[in-house]
């Protein structure tokens, strides 16, 4: 056996592949035992085989070198069947992301450049497509009118002379009786197409409108905004759902009827487009698609309704009813000042009107529809009654309240038609009542502002008295407002609108100083009462429907409610729970009514002058104060302030009215005229004989409301 030091010495310099290191292992540990001599050369390591500049990982694991590259496998991996496999060098791992955001960039520079070339072809597109279109319409109604009218001859005639289709077909319009049958007005704002044939993709199901199919007939006669049949269908069911029944400025039947048969005698384009307009306030944009824009559809259909109501029709009852209509749209929009006009147009144009076109019954509708509408716009925004004196025809004297078969359904998307039950609407009954409520609100705006002289105890107390009354007097389905019975809004409205009316009245007599001790005490606890009961209205409506189908005048009643309370209950509830429901419901409704926005500035404001306690969130519910200025206040209530002018009314109130107040409520409250009035009114301001025994001073507020 050979020893050591001849192993060591007789190794083959290629020996020990496979083991990089063995060699000099095995040197370093034998020839520490020998001595070696001075002449002797010193052995060399010898160098390793090709060395790649990166290992794999599995010789990085075994710390060995690695005579691999990638994608080639080293002789290691080989030999001991491994996957070989390379991780690239920190530094070059960089440089290779770095160069790949490069190449991204450019790939993203030259998609961006192909967008632009795309979205500009499909401009082209679109022009071409309309241009087609057009010619098509032209071309269809030379069509239809060929081989009709007599027009033959001058048809071909203009043809071979070169006159192109869309001069012939606007010659054939003008035309005697084309001109009665055709309505040609081509759309003048191109940019709408898009939004509108946004809404009609969205909106391509099965009409509901029970139309005849002739659409191109119903786009030109009606609307040049869409031809859609079921957008139209759907913009009229939320219209005759949330709009009508608490606004009734028309016959439903009665213009629905005319649409659907052609027929101007209850329909007008002017009328179709304002309703849509108004319609578009109450579309829910999250269930449309993104490229869809209410706002913009909604001033298209503003803008037609505008352009056709012409200096012509102004005597039309369709016009008038139009223009009552617009001005909720505006209204709703934030516009107040422009709506303002429309209503003025409608209530003036009312006095000169064609009545006899439409019936006796559609007559009354409008009549006191648009009346009430005044009424309540100038009590709302406390503007001075420029109106006539409401109409004395019987209300609805020739509309048949008990034989109305209207049903409601909570629609809001379409297929609500059809998923939803139906109950009875008991709109023209509610509209009939309100009528009667407004004629008593209209004789307290003009006892306030003095119309009628100074305001006497006897003259506010028996307006007081007519409200008690028309109260007491409600239909047992119209007096029921309980959530548990399901109310329809309109119902609701009806009650919120009274209790406001009761306020307003009442408010001007604290505000006057002439009143002192129990008698000042329990008016303020009437005001109270009122207050607390509308909003509790408000309450129950919110949780049976939302806000976000309030009518834009119902918006102020929202803050007056919550004004009366901050300002004369500001512990019960506390006044920080009133302003955070009031700010909460209108945050709710301004989802589709801008208005909304500049009255929660107002009320904040208002919360702050009291010194009420400030919800921690309010800024999350409203935005922070500040956020509208006076351009946007007018705009929403034509003044700079919400609030009654109470300083305008105290002038007209007799300085006596406190001397004479105890002995007239007597005489008219507690002894009324009408002998089935309740006993439970029957209260004094002076004695105290309470029926519960708890010895509290009269005008009980439970026994007055609950009667």
């Amino acid at each position: 056996m050979n020893g050591p030091g001849e192993s060591s010495s007789a190794t083959p310099s290629g020996s020990g592949s496979g083991s990089g290191n063995t060699g000099s292992a095995s040197g370093g540990r034998w020839g520490s035992g020998e001595s070696v001599t001075s002449h002797e050369a010193p052995k060399k390591r010898r160098a390793p085989g090709a060395v790649a500049a990166i290992a794999c990982i599995e010789c990085r694991k075994a710390r060995q070198k690695c005579d691999g590259s990638s994608p080639h496998t080293c002789t290691r991996c080989q030999t001991r069947r491994l996957e070989c496999r390379y991780e690239p060098h920190t530094k070059t791992r960089k440089e290779l992301l770095l160069q790949e955001i490069a190449n991204l960039k450019r790939d993203n520079t030259r998609l961006k450049t192909i967008n632009k070339e795309v979205v500009s072809d499909a401009s082209d597109l679109r022009e071409q497509h309309q241009g087609l279109q057009d010619l098509h319409d032209w071309q269809q109604i030379i069509l239809d009118i060929l081989g009709r009218n007599g027009h033959d001859r001058d048809i071909i005639k203009k043809l071979r002379a070169g006159e192109s289709n869309k001069s012939i077909a606007r010659w054939l319009c003008q035309q005697q009786p084309i001109s009665s049958q055709l309505h040609i007005v081509p759309p003048d704002e191109r940019g709408l197409l898009d939004i509108v044939g946004a809404f009609e993709h969205h909106y391509r199901r099965e009409d509901g409108l029970g139309l005849d199919k002739r659409s191109d007939t119903m786009r030109l006669r009606w609307t040049q905004v869409t031809a859609s049949q079921t957008l139209l269908g759907h913009l009229f069911d939320l219209y005759f759902t949330w709009v009508h029944p608490v606004h009734m400025l028309f016959s439903e039947i009665d213009f629905k009827e005319s649409f659907r048969t052609n027929n101007d005698q209850y329909c007008s384009p002017a009328l179709v487009n304002a309703i849509c307009a108004m319609a578009c306030h109450l579309v829910d944009a999250n269930d449309l698609d993104e490229e869809v824009d209410v706002d913009t559809l909604a001033q298209a259909f503003m803008n037609q309704a505008r352009h056709e109501v012409l200096p012509q029709n102004y005597s039309s009852l369709t016009s008038v009813q139009a223009l009552a209509v617009m001005y909720l749209a505006d209204l709703s929009s934030g516009r107040a000042r422009s709506a303002t006009g429309y209503l003025r147009a409608s209530v003036e144009f009312l006095k000169a009107a064609e009545l006899d076109e439409q019936s006796a019954a559609a007559r009354e509708i409008s009549s006191w529809g648009i009346q009430t509408l005044n009424t309540s716009s100038t009590g709302i925004t406390y503007q001075k009654l420029y109106a006539p004196e409401l109409p004395h025809m019987a209300r609805f004297h020739h509309v048949d309240i008990q034989g109305d078969q209207a049903v409601w359904r909570f629609y809001r998307t379409i297929g609500d038609q059809r998923a939803l039950p139906v109950r009875p609407s008991y709109a023209i009954m509610t509209a009939c009542h309100q009528a009667a409520l407004f004629r008593i609100i209209h004789a307290s705006l003009n006892l306030y502002c003095g119309l009628r002289g100074i305001a006497t105890a006897e003259g506010i107390l028996t307006t007081y008295r007519r409200y008690l009354d028309w109260e007491h007097d409600l239909p047992p389905i119209l007096k029921d407002v309980d959530v548990a019975s399901q109310p329809v809004p309109h119902i609701l409205f009806l009650h919120v609108q009274y209790h406001v009316a009761v306020v307003q009245h009442l408010t001007p007599l604290l505000q006057t100083g002439f009143f002192e001790g129990q008698n000042l005490s329990e008016l303020r606890r009437l005001v109270i009462q009122h207050a607390q009961s509308g909003a509790e209205v408000l309450e129950q409506y919110r949780r049976l429907y939302s806000t976000r189908y309030l009518m834009p005048l119902l918006s102020f009643c929202i803050v007056h409610l919550g004004d009366a309370l901050i300002r004369y209950s500001p512990e019960d509830p506390p006044a920080s729970d009133t302003v955070e429901f009031s700010l909460g419901l209108l945050q709710q409704a301004s989802v589709g009514f801008p208005i909304c926005g500049p009255l929660q500035e107002l009320f904040k404001r208002t919360a702050m002058e009291c010194k009420a306690k400030m919800p921690p969130n309010i800024d999350e519910i409203t935005g922070p104060l500040g956020s509208y200025g006076v351009d946007d206040i007018l705009d929403a209530c034509t003044r700079l302030d919400y609030k009654q002018p109470t300083d305008q009314s105290i002038r007209h109130i007799d300085e006596n009215i406190a001397v004479e107040w105890p002995s007239k409520w007597q005489d008219i409250v507690n002894n009324p005229l009408r002998p089935e009035s309740p006993q439970s009114t029957r209260r004094t301001m002076s004695t105290s004989t309470s029926s519960s025994g708890s010895g509290d001073p009269h005008m009980r507020i439970a026994s007055l409301l609950n009667s």
